[in-house]
């Protein structure tokens, strides 16, 4: 529901007001789902450790391993944004949660600013409010990832590329640049959003705001790119990935794009397809849901299509047609997780695809209907707003309990008993380094037969010669904790070599057992 706005106040305090309002909703939205005191997890705990790093002036090395090598995977943008934070405020989970919804209220405000260039005030504010009350948008807004840093940077720099600028196009073109830049590093596919705004500047043939864009773009890249090829042959670098194994680039098209053609409605009303598609459940079930979702997806990308005729709405289409084609090539989904970027656009695209079926329908009525294509919109943000509205109430209203839930209470005992036993020194060896380091402060490595992000998990021979090498004290064997995971090699190898270790430790969570092994002397 949007909260209507005094016609008797002035333009500049209705635009104030408005602001306001989006930016108390994205609050709300972002406070009520976070849990401040959780300590990253998964990818957050290895930002974090490169964070931890470079404020204690160790360089980019991941001190979490025993080795300390210098870091390919993750770009330093997020890790050096949250060192500064941590620099002004002491090393705190809470001020990490708080720097990454500041970000994300930041970002949806920038977004809002973006849609009044593309559309009038009220499908403007209805589009920034359903952007607010987004329920992926908000219900990540405030964790330990990169997400948060990249929206900020991405939906600035799209609002500085067509916005009026009153400094001239090549001040434009330096700061849309550095912005460029800096999403880049914060997350690689920034590329795509890079390639989307260097096209939009061509086609409206601004080519010193592009000339600049692009030298300044190329500045802040090239340390990164420079860094990550003194590293070839080490393993980590996430261009490897696209072809690890062998596999072709565009070996997964088909899986990828249905994967996305389930996921993109979900962004917007809620996990329904995702929860109607996961292993398990009745192929009926799956059937009704993608032909439910794959229309919608259609009618999404259609919109993105229309829009790209449009000058002052052409970013909004090029932005998520190019970074999907990306995605679509990239060996990895994680859960959806890099469509949330996406979100502003996906907005977009709903409502231009929702106002392409009102146009038709509008052909087939003929005079019977009036409406304008303003109408239309109108009708067709509040639409989007309202199918957005339900699960994000029931996911605030949820949040203490999944929040709970979410608590990996055996993990995080197994890691304070390992980190009271200091009479046994030496690192652990688990499928989570990065958190074990953060709760132990023990040096910590993965059953892999390399280092690098996407190595094939180890086998017992492998494993045992791992122990021996680095003086491993503790295996800590975790059951699944996240959807689709493989078994543990950890679990295998205490299986079949029982003499090597014996359990000291064990306790239970959500996910299952969590055992912690001694390694026989």
């Amino acid at each position: 529901m949007i909260v209507q706005i005094p016609r008797r106040a002035s333009p500049g305090a209705r635009t104030w007001l408005a602001g306001l309002l989006i930016a108390a909703a994205a609050t709300l939205c972002v406070a009520v789902q976070t849990n401040p005191a959780a300590p990253p997890r998964y990818d957050g705990a290895g930002y974090a450790v490169l964070a931890t790093a470079l404020l204690d002036g160790q360089g980019y090395r991941a001190i979490d391993h025993p080795d300390k090598p210098r870091h390919a995977h993750f770009p330093p943008g997020y890790p050096a944004f949250l060192a500064l934070v941590w620099s002004a405020t002491g090393r705190s989970d809470f001020a990490a949660h708080v720097a990454s919804g500041l970000c994300t209220v930041a970002a949806t405000l920038a977004a809002w600013l973006w849609f009044r260039t593309m559309y009038a005030r009220p499908v403007a504010l209805a589009m920034a409010t359903a952007l607010a009350c987004n329920w992926v948008w908000s219900r990540s807004g405030a964790g330990v990832q990169s997400e948060p840093l990249f929206e900020l940077l991405g939906q600035i720099a799209i609002l500085g590329a067509v916005a009026p600028f009153p400094r001239g196009e090549t001040r434009r073109g330096l700061v849309v640049g550095a912005l460029l830049g800096a999403a880049v590093l914060t997350r690689h596919v920034g590329l795509a959003l890079a390639a989307a705004v260097f096209v939009d500047m061509a086609v409206r043939r601004q080519w010193r705001t592009l000339a600049a864009s692009a030298v300044v773009l190329v500045a802040f890249a090239t340390p990164w790119v420079v860094w990550q090829l003194g590293l070839t042959g080490t393993g980590g670098s996430q261009l490897g990935l696209l072809v690890q194994g062998g596999r072709s680039v565009f070996g997964g098209l088909v899986d990828q794009a249905v994967f996305y053609a389930d996921r993109i409605p979900d962004q917007l009303t809620g996990p329904f397809v995702e929860v109607a598609t996961t292993p398990g459940r009745p192929p009926a079930l799956r059937v009704v849901a993608r032909c439910l979702a794959w229309p919608a997806t259609t009618l999404v990308v259609a919109g993105w299509i229309a829009v790209l005729a449009v000058p002052r709405r052409r970013l909004a289409g090029l932005v998520p047609l190019a970074t999907l084609a990306l995605l679509l090539i990239w060996p990895y989904t994680e859960a959806g997780r890099f469509l949330i970027p996406l979100v502003p656009c996906l907005i977009v695209g709903a409502v231009e695809g929702l106002s392409l079926v009102a146009k038709s329908a509008r052909r087939v009525v003929g005079r019977a209907s009036d409406w304008s294509n303003r109408r239309t919109r109108v009708v067709s943000a509040c639409l989007i707003l309202g199918g957005s509205l339900p699960f994000t109430a029931y996911a605030m209203a949820t949040a203490d309990r999944r929040i709970r839930g979410e608590a990996d209470r055996g993990f995080d005992a197994a890691c304070g008993w390992i980190q009271s036993q200091a009479g046994r020194p030496g690192p652990v060896l688990t499928r989570h380094p990065g958190e074990v380091f953060l709760r132990t402060g023990r040096q910590a490595l993965e059953a892999t037969t390399s280092e690098r992000p996407g190595a094939v998990d180890a086998d017992p021979q492998a494993i045992a010669e791992t122990i021996a090498r680095y003086g491993v004290a503790y295996l800590l064997v975790d059951d699944l904790r996240y959807a689709a995971a493989v078994a543990s090699p950890l679990d295998r190898f205490v299986k079949e070599r029982p003499e090597a270790v014996r359990q000291v430790m064990s306790a239970r969570d959500r996910n299952g057992s969590v055992r912690v092994f001694e390694v026989v002397r």
